[in-house]
């Protein structure tokens, strides 16, 4: 993808993700003013009861659509956390969407061992534990250059089929699971997100 909204902005072009959309709907974030109205989260992130140090920001150091990106940072002492980005969309109540995701995924891993896995996905309550990321769980980290190649960047896409509860809200979730006890940074850019009513039959 390595683009995205042509107005340089964290909000949505077209559709302000406030109301229900009938019809295909998309939306693309490339956080030039911040994270807007997604927000950070995190779990897993303690050791013996102490916190670990994570990360999750807007940063100027790489990016693939304008000057900036989402900065991941996790130093994975409990060898399981997962960090991430979330904001949720208002979409039509109790129906079945067909949601593809897409993004640009800056990473420094290679090979095939000790890599950690990608965060993609949608439900209808918000992400709190590991049990509720685990319909997001994707492919690993490392990229395809066999070799130590400094920052890659990738173009990711998703779909997968879910349905909104009587609040017709869908939580999009973007991050990293640690399954590796080590310090790693990613970074995530050029967010397009599709909702597309799934077919169904009577």
């Amino acid at each position: 993808m390595l683009a995205g909204c042509a107005v340089m902005s964290s909000a949505a072009c077209g559709d302000d993700g406030t109301g229900p959309n009938i019809g295909p709907r998309t939306e693309t974030f490339s956080f030039e003013d911040g994270l807007g109205a997604w927000s950070a989260d995190a779990t897993d992130i303690t050791v013996g009861g102490d916190p670990i140090a994570w990360d999750v920001a807007v940063t100027d150091e790489a990016a693939t659509d304008g000057e900036r990106s989402v900065r991941l940072s996790l130093d994975n002492l409990s060898d399981a956390g997962k960090i991430w980005i979330e904001r949720s969309f208002d979409l039509e109540p109790e129906t079945s969407y067909s949601v593809r995701i897409e993004f640009d995924f800056g990473t420094a891993d290679f090979g095939d061992v000790n890599l950690w896995t990608i965060i993609a996905g949608a439900s209808p309550q918000p992400p709190e534990t590991a049990q509720d990321l685990q319909d997001g769980f994707r492919d690993d980290t490392g990229h395809d250059q066999g070799q130590d190649a400094g920052l890659v960047w990738l173009e990711k896409a998703y779909g997968f089929v879910t349905t909104t509860e009587a609040d017709g809200v869908l939580h999009v979730a973007l991050g990293v699971w640690g399954t590796y006890e080590v310090s790693r940074i990613y970074f995530v850019d050029a967010v397009r997100i599709t909702f597309t009513r799934a077919l169904t039959s009577n």
